[in-house]
């Protein structure tokens, strides 16, 4: 009797935003999820915890200026600044496993709180000349470049989704690219708003899946 060899079905990881495609506009503008981006929250006292997060993260360390972002010299890992004792890490594309490992030796003995959120979560990014202009539409956030800068972070409503907005480091003369990091439940209904705003740059509208009604 021979026996065959069963093997399991390959399971597909699938974004919140795996349903939507990139867009552009005729003018650069540019929309696009960047999924499966590692994502970690740190609850911590910053004076401690500085020294050990900077050594594991090669030198993202916890931002003591409010609203910003510290990013490490490999460029791999980044640092959000959400609240006074309230960090979110930023990795490439699966890397929460190692960095929490990293963090959990680093911080052993100190009183902290760490927790992977890298699905509770998705990015979108918009860049582009337009993308400033876009935004300003969906928040009432202050939006010129004299109050929102590069490495900046701020969390708002964003119509009726709440969301981190974070103004990435595209380098001098580039277009700017801003990332928006919002719950999953809440990202094709965020999508679909932009693409409202964005229509008078060349992209075209859609329409969320579960027919949520689009409010800015």
């Amino acid at each position: 009797m021979v026996l065959s060899k069963v093997t399991s079905p390959q399971i597909e990881r699938l974004s919140p935003l795996s349903h939507r495609t990139a867009k552009s506009g005729p003018d650069g503008l540019t929309l696009q999820e960047s999924p499966h981006l590692g994502k970690l929250i740190l609850r911590m006292d910053q004076k401690v915890g500085n020294k050990p997060v900077t050594a594991t993260t090669k030198g993202a360390s916890l931002p003591s200026n409010p609203c910003t972002a510290v990013t490490s010299k490999n460029g791999h890992i980044s640092t959000l600044w959400l609240g006074p004792d309230e960090w979110m890490f930023i990795t490439e594309k699966d890397g929460e496993r190692e960095l929490k490992i990293g963090l959990d030796m680093g911080l052993t003995g100190l009183v902290h709180q760490l927790v992977n959120v890298t699905d509770y979560y998705t990015s979108i990014d918009i860049s582009g000349h337009q993308a400033r202009e876009t935004l300003m539409n969906l928040t009432t956030l202050d939006m010129h470049a004299r109050a929102f800068k590069v490495g900046d972070v701020k969390g708002s409503l964003f119509g009726h989704a709440n969301a981190y907005l974070w103004q990435l480091n595209t380098g001098t003369g580039q277009p700017e690219a801003f990332r928006l990091i919002v719950r999953a439940s809440m990202a094709d209904y965020l999508w679909c708003l932009i693409t409202r705003s964005a229509r008078l740059f060349g992209i075209p509208e859609e329409m969320p899946i579960s027919g949520e009604k689009l409010v800015i």
